[in-house]
């Protein structure tokens, strides 16, 4: 059994090397399900570790159905990453009907050509695309790996699907969802799987910050899917009141 472990920084990076991991999801902002990461935290885990880094590009927290600007910006950061030796970028596309777009999933690995992993992430579990034929699709277009806890909310839960989409045999599919060290064992004997994702992380407090009543976190977590975007509009009149002043 191989172990992938997510990371939301260099640090997680540096601990999951020490822990014996083999390979580490390298993001950033874990609590928004993993965005790009800096290209620093990347390139200090190359230097200072022997581990392979899969590299989630994902420009922004919500949903997966992206404007071309934001496709734009992915295939420029995938790039970027790759030429400075990524071992595999991990992405997903979906429709705004919530099926996996499979034209913007083939551009990416046209764009990527082999040079590394191409992995498509969890937007897997959530899209409407049938479990097989999403399978087949994303191996007929160039995806290595499929991150994925088999359309459940656990890999547990979805172990049988696991077990299904092993055996279509071609691509490799990587378990991932709430597994632990209390379930591994269960999840390779319901599965025989080989590798495994999971994240082992601690609280801590940086009280730095901490004020009465300037606050740098938001007060009220997001709806599931929402997210911020700057507003040319209100830009423009700051600006135009600004330029009268």
């Amino acid at each position: 059994m191989k172990i992938e472990v997510c990371c939301g920084s260099y640090a997680d990076a540096l601990e999951a090397y020490k822990g014996g991991a083999n390979r580490v999801e390298l993001c950033s902002d874990l609590f928004f399900g993993g965005l790009t990461p800096s290209l620093g935290s990347f390139l200090l885990t190359k230097e200072n570790t022997s581990l392979e880094v899969a590299v989630m590009i994902r420009p922004r927290e919500g949903g997966f159905c992206y404007t071309n600007d934001e496709f734009e910006l992915m295939l420029k950061d995938g790039e970027i990453f790759i030429q400075n030796g990524a071992d595999a970028l991990v992405f997903g596309f979906l429709n705004s009907d919530g099926s996996i777009d499979f034209d913007r999933t083939k551009k990416m690995c046209e764009m990527v050509n082999k040079r590394c992993d191409t992995v498509f992430h969890k937007a897997f579990d959530v899209s409407i695309t049938p479990l097989v034929e999403a399978v087949n699709k994303l191996k007929e277009i160039g995806i290595s790996r499929i991150l994925t806890a088999g359309k459940e909310k656990t890999a547990i839960k979805g172990a049988q699907n696991i077990k299904e989409i092993i055996a279509l045999k071609g691509i490799e599919i990587l378990p991932a969802g709430n597994i632990r060290a209390h379930n591994i064992e269960e999840l390779w004997q319901k599965t025989s799987c080989d590798w495994v994702h999971t994240s082992a992380f601690e609280n801590l407090i940086d009280a730095s910050a901490n004020h009465e009543s300037i606050l740098f976190t938001g007060t009220v977590a997001p709806k599931q899917g929402e997210y911020k975007k700057a507003n040319s509009a209100i830009i423009r009149n700051i600006v135009d009141i600004g330029g009268r002043l």
